[in-house]
């Protein structure tokens, strides 16, 4: 009799643990990657993100079938603790499964390791193994450092003399923007902006500008930088020389050096969702533009306080050869104290409207905003501000008709037209 209870419970024993595994199986079946997108098709916080060590990467998504370990423990451990900006990683993907679990495809900067991570259950919102990161801070310019001028410490081939599009190990593929930077050895550069790096070496880096060659444009070491010192001015020298016909007094006076003029520029925006090198397309845009001028007041520096509408002020300038487009209103001043030109570029979005050409049948039904949407200066939706000024569309008629979409936003004007065709 205990024999047979025996048999009975170890046979029971395996039926469940054969349907333990059965279930285990079928579920990992069911599990199915619904949705795989680019991470820019995505609203999320931010591409740059540091693990917080609660999950492993995978070749693909952890739960599915086969799926094999890319960081070990240990190695995720490190990864998690790291001070290195290499160790930073790019978010690229997302893919959801069927069972509302979001996976982002992640990259470190040095590229060595890649794959799947699981981020939550919310799409575009980090959780789980990564996190949002901040690869920069802000740092504030003063009004000294912005009216100095600077020149390279030891131009040459080295990555740490030359300029680069994005600070480097700030971003995944940060490109190095010169490769020598011997043909600017005498250049003057001014610095613009401030970033400091939040790992590894806690850099400084300086956006600097060459207005003599504005290809140099972009981010360098502070270290790689030697401020550029005015001579010392001339003492006042007074001669006093006695008129005996007319009895007056006449005082020869030496002027003190007068500084030398400075064109300094800021580059701001209204737009709240960052717009990786817009500030340097704006500023390359209206160095062009207005290279005659800008010219014309570096020999002969005297003449800035009636250049001010020669330089653009209270116009504006549109960047057509970026996507997204760039304009930026233009305020030129003049600080005759200092001797510098202050040149304002205040920059925004070009308002988009996204509409495409309809072909319709016969007396189908037809909406002229059905599918169209627009943005504002400022990237924000506007779809609600779009305002029809054309609309000749006749469904009962075959033939080929037209559709006209316009925006207004800060002071920019922009329509788009579409062509409507009607089949029989």
């Amino acid at each position: 009799m205990k024999i047979q209870q025996m048999i009975i419970g170890t046979l029971a024993a395996g039926f469940g643990m054969m349907l333990f595994a059965s279930q285990q199986a079928d579920a990992a079946k069911k599990v199915k990657i619904t949705t795989n997108v680019k991470i820019t098709s995505v609203d999320v916080p931010g591409r740059d993100v540091v693990l917080t060590g609660k999950h492993k990467i995978y070749n693909k998504a952890g739960v599915l079938k086969h799926a094999k370990q890319v960081t070990s423990s240990k190695r995720l451990k490190q990864l998690k603790n790291s001070n290195r900006s290499k160790d930073f990683f790019n978010v690229y993907r997302m893919a959801v499964t069927n069972k509302h679990q979001v996976y982002y495809k992640v990259v470190s900067f040095e590229t060595k390791w890649r794959g799947w991570i699981y981020g939550g259950r919310t799409k575009a919102a980090y959780s789980g193994g990564l996190k949002k990161a901040q690869t920069t801070q802000n740092v504030d310019l003063s009004q000294d450092i912005q009216n100095a001028r600077f020149k390279l410490s030891n131009p040459g081939t080295a990555g740490v003399d030359n300029t680069w599009t994005i600070i480097p190990w700030t971003k995944y593929k940060a490109a190095i923007n010169t490769k020598d930077s011997t043909p600017y050895a005498n250049d003057q550069l001014r610095v613009i902006e401030a970033k400091k790096v939040t790992r590894q070496y806690y850099n400084t880096f300086y956006y600097v500008v060459d207005d003599a060659h504005p290809e140099f444009n972009g981010w360098i070491n502070q270290s790689a930088l030697t401020q550029i010192t005015d001579p010392v001015p001339d003492k006042v020298v007074t001669n006093t020389v006695t008129n005996t016909v007319t009895n007056t007094v006449t005082k020869t006076v030496k002027v003190p050096a007068k500084n030398e003029l400075t064109i300094n520029y800021i580059v701001h925006s209204k737009v709240k969702t960052p717009q990786p090198g817009a500030a340097d397309a704006v500023l390359k845009a209206y160095q062009k533009a207005y290279a005659d001028v800008l010219n014309q007041l570096t020999q002969n520096p005297d003449t800035a306080s009636t250049k001010l509408d020669a330089l653009g002020s209270g116009q504006q300038i549109d960047v057509n050869d970026t996507t997204p487009q760039y304009f930026a209103d233009i305020y030129a001043s003049f600080d005759k104290d200092k001797n510098v030109v202050n040149i304002d570029l205040n920059w925004k979005l070009m308002p988009v409207i996204n509409a495409t050409d309809r072909i319709l049948q016969s007396n189908q039904v037809f909406d002229p905003r059905a599918g169209v949407t627009a943005t504002d200066a400022l990237g924000n939706d506007a779809t609600n501000r779009i305002v029809i000024t054309e609309n000749n569309v006749n469904t009962k008629v075959p033939g080929i008709y037209h559709v006209t979409y316009e925006i207004n936003s800060d002071g920019m004007t922009v329509d788009k037209r579409i062509q409507v065709t009607v089949n029989k």
